[in-house]
């Protein structure tokens, strides 16, 4: 169950990017966005934080350590919420409607 809500997110995620002319995941949540929004400098330093240094490592990490980690460590109360806002102001930023 866990790994179906996991992929559901991931897609999710690569439609928005579609969406944004297949952006880079770094550019997605600028350095800017992370320091603003969270407790680390970068979208790298979110994931390390959790043990994700491969595909392999975060198709392993349980969505409700994801999702805990999403609320202790940024303004957000979930992933979704933190997607969406770094969509938001990716479109903001680069003068997308």
């Amino acid at each position: 169950m866990q790994n179906d809500r996991r992929l559901e997110l991931i897609e999710q995620e690569c439609r928005i990017r579609n969406d944004l002319k297949e952006i880079q995941f770094i550019h997605y949540f600028s350095n800017q966005f992370m320091e603003k929004n969270t407790q680390f400098f970068c979208i790298e330093e979110f994931m390390e934080s959790l043990g994700i240094t491969s595909q392999n490592a975060l198709e392993r990490l349980p969505i409700e350590r994801w999702e805990n980690h999403v609320r202790q460590s940024t303004v957000f109360s979930s992933w979704q919420e933190m997607l969406a806002n770094a969509g938001t102001e990716y479109r903001l930023r680069n003068n997308f409607l």
